[in-house]
């Protein structure tokens, strides 16, 4: 995959860059808002950085949203490491375990109204996504683009390393065993049919061991499929994910 950085800046938008402890993050926020703003935590993939959402972060800030991009441990200005698979679940966790300070400081100090907070990513980024889901169960939607939410089964099918030493946490942490902390939430996945790094099958799993928790509300968990999409994001992921969030945060 080719990685490029979105230079380009409009009156709509804007862009800074700060830092929250140790963690750097991108702020990207609709010019001229008054009061609270729905905010949005975006949690990007493996071998990305913050630098590469911008495009999509201004895309969704353009709709009236707060968008907070975070580095991933050992990932943009955070890269003290060449990044590998075997340090996946490190990754991942440290994110979980940091987003009580990005949250707090989205809400103290960027003006994030508190009941209108969503998570979402893409690849590891979605996994990330999908257990700090489950670690607040304030946050009001998570939505992901060719990540997986059943964590265990992962590792069962080899899409994931197996580790002994974060087995707690995986089990703490992953969606598909924390049925009573997801249902009713909202929830939205988009997912290529042809993705070779992040079987869609694993997200259909999810989705059909989920749906018997949203039979009074249905339209609270969707998966939209993608045919001839590997792994990527699309601009119709884009414009999908946009449509649902404004119907949910």
């Amino acid at each position: 995959m080719e990685w490029s950085i979105f230079k380009q800046e409009n009156a709509f938008v804007m862009i800074t860059e700060e830092k929250a402890g140790d963690i750097p993050y991108l702020r990207v926020n609709p010019k001229k808002y008054t009061g609270v703003l729905p905010t949005v935590i975006y949690y990007h993939g493996s071998h990305s950085n913050k630098d590469f959402i911008r495009f999509q972060a201004m895309s969704i800030a353009c709709f009236g949203y707060q968008v907070i991009v975070p580095d991933a441990l050992y990932h943009g200005e955070r890269r003290s490491i060449e990044y590998s698979v075997k340090y996946i679940w490190e990754i991942m966790l440290k994110s979980i375990q940091e987003s009580d300070v990005l949250i707090k400081m989205a809400i103290e100090k960027h003006d994030a109204d508190p009941t209108r907070i969503g998570v979402i990513g893409d690849s590891m980024g979605a996994i990330t996504a999908g257990g700090v889901f489950i670690k607040h169960n304030y946050l009001k939607c998570l939505s992901g683009f060719n990540g997986a939410f059943a964590w265990q089964e992962c590792i069962k099918m080899n899409i994931l390393p197996l580790s002994e030493i974060y087995k707690d946490e995986i089990e703490l942490y992953d969606p598909m065993t924390n049925e009573e902390k997801v249902k009713g939430r909202a929830i939205s996945i988009f997912h290529g049919v042809e993705d070779t790094s992040i079987p869609i099958e694993i997200q259909r799993e999810f989705v059909d061991r989920m749906r018997s928790l949203y039979t009074s509300h249905q339209d609270k968990l969707q998966l939209i499929e993608f045919s001839n999409v590997n792994h990527r994001v699309t601009t119709s992921m884009l414009e999908n994910l946009i449509t649902w969030l404004i119907a949910n945060l």
